[in-house]
C-alpha cells in the first residue's frame, strides 16, 4: 500500500511539470514547379535568364522549429523558439562558405530563421537572440499574398536592394487593448590591436513598430535603422541603411483589402553624400470561395540615386500578382501564381534610358503545415 501511495505521488508530480511546461517541433514544407525569368538591359547588352523546374519555399519558406515555454508562476513565463529554413526538394539546412580574405570556413544556415529565448508575461515579451524587425511583421501583415516569392511588396524595386528582415540582440512585443508595440536593439564591437595596426568592426540596430487592430481593421507603423562600421589604423567608414513604412487592412468578410507604402535609404559611407533612395506602394485583395481563393497585388515603385549630394540617375516601374488557392485541410493546400517582380527602367536627369530589369514569375505548388 506505500509503495503505491508513492508511485501514485510521483506520477502527479510528473504530471504537473508536464503541465507547467511544453516543448513543440513543427514545420512547412511548400515545393512548387514552374518558371522565373529575369531581363537585364543596358545601352549595349541584353541579358534574360530563366530557371525552369522545381524550387523551394514559393508561399513561404520551408522550415522546421522547435518551440517551447515553462510556467515560472505569478503570470511569468519562460519561452525559447528555434527555426531553421531547408531547402524542401533537397533536404539542405546549410552549406559550407569560405571567407575569401582569412580563408576561414563557417556554416551558413542552421537555426538562422529565429533564435530566441526570453520571459513573457501580461507586460508583454522580452527575447535574446535573433528575431524579425517590426517592419517585416508589418510588410507581412499588410500584404495580401504576405511576403511570398512573387509578391510586390518587399523593397525589391530592380534598382533599391531588399530591406532586412531580421536584427540580432534584445526584442520587446506587447500587446494593450488592440495597441500593439514592438521594438529591437542589436549592438557589437570587436577591436583587434597590432603593434603597427588596428582594425574595428561595429554594428547597431534599432526599431520600433506600432499598431492597432479592433476587429476587421489594422492600421500600423513600423521604422528600422542599421549601422556598420569597418575600419582600420583609425580610418573607419559607416554604412547606414533607414527603411520604415506604414499599412493597413480592412476584412468585409467578402474581400480583404491591403495597403501599404515603404521606403529605404542606403548610405555606403556616412562621410560621402552617395546614397540610394527607393519606395514603393502596393495594394491587394484576398478574395475567399469557400475552400478556394483568389489573391491580386500591384505595387508602383521608385529609386533615386544620388552622387555628392545630386541626384544623378531615377527609375520606376510598376509590378503584379495574380493567383489562387485550395485548401484540403487547415494544414495543405496548393497554390498557382503568376507575376511580374522588380520592374524598372533607369534613366539619367536628362531622360536619356540607362537600363531596364524585370522579374516575371509562374509557379504552381504545395504547401504542408505540421
Amino acid at each position: 500500500m506505500k509503495k503505491s501511495l508513492i508511485a501514485i505521488a510521483a506520477l502527479a508530480a510528473v504530471g504537473a511539470a508536464s503541465a507547467q511546461s511544453s516543448v513543440t517541433l513543427y514545420g512547412l514544407a511548400d515545393v512548387y514547379a514552374g518558371q522565373a525569368k529575369s531581363t537585364d538591359v543596358t545601352p549595349t547588352t541584353k541579358t534574360v535568364t530563366k530557371e525552369t523546374g522545381f524550387n523551394s519555399g514559393g508561399l513561404q519558406g520551408s522550415r522546421v522549429g522547435v518551440k517551447g515555454v515553462e510556467d515560472l508562476g505569478n503570470g511569468l513565463k519562460a519561452v525559447f523558439n528555434y527555426e531553421m529554413g531547408f531547402n524542401a526538394i533537397n533536404g539542405d539546412t546549410h552549406k559550407l562558405s569560405q571567407d575569401k580574405e582569412t580563408k576561414k570556413y563557417s556554416l551558413a544556415g542552421g537555426f538562422n530563421r529565429r533564435a530566441v529565448v526570453g520571459l513573457q508575461g501580461g507586460f508583454g515579451s522580452v527575447l535574446l537572440g535573433t528575431d524579425y524587425t517590426p517592419l517585416y511583421n508589418l510588410i507581412s501583415a499588410t500584404e495580401a499574398d504576405a511576403q511570398s516569392t512573387f509578391d510586390t511588396g518587399n523593397l525589391s524595386t530592380g534598382y533599391g536592394g531588399g530591406f532586412t528582415p531580421r536584427i540580432s540582440g534584445v526584442h520587446y512585443a506587447g500587446n494593450f487593448s488592440g495597441v500593439g508595440v514592438q521594438a529591437s536593439y542589436g549592438y557589437g564591437k570587436t577591436t583587434v590591436t597590432e603593434t603597427t595596426d588596428t582594425s574595428l568592426d561595429k554594428s547597431q540596430s534599432y526599431a520600433l513598430g506600432l499598431s492597432y487592430a479592433n476587429g476587421p481593421f489594422m492600421i500600423g507603423a513600423a521604422g528600422q535603422q542599421i549601422k556598420g562600421t569597418t575600419g582600420a589604423n583609425g580610418v573607419d567608414t559607416t554604412a547606414k541603411t533607414t527603411e520604415y513604412g506604414v499599412g493597413g487592412s480592412y476584412d468585409f468578410g467578402a474581400a480583404k483589402l491591403f495597403a501599404n507604402y515603404l521606403y529605404s535609404k542606403k548610405q555606403p559611407s556616412t562621410t560621402v553624400a552617395t546614397y540610394s533612395k527607393a519606395d514603393e506602394a502596393n495594394i491587394g485583395v484576398l478574395v475567399p470561395f469557400g475552400a478556394a481563393s483568389v489573391v491580386a497585388e500591384y505595387g508602383h515603385n521608385r529609386y533615386k540615386g544620388y552622387v555628392a549630394g545630386v541626384q544623378t540617375e531615377k527609375a520606376k516601374g510598376n509590378d503584379w500578382l495574380i493567383g489562387a488557392n485550395y485548401a484540403f485541410s487547415k494544414r495543405t493546400d496548393v497554390y498557382a501564381r503568376a507575376g511580374r517582380s522588380g520592374d524598372a527602367t533607369l534613366k539619367n536627369m536628362d531622360g536619356v534610358e540607362l537600363g531596364k530589369v524585370k522579374g516575371e514569375n509562374y509557379a504552381v505548388g504545395l504547401r504542408h503545415k505540421f
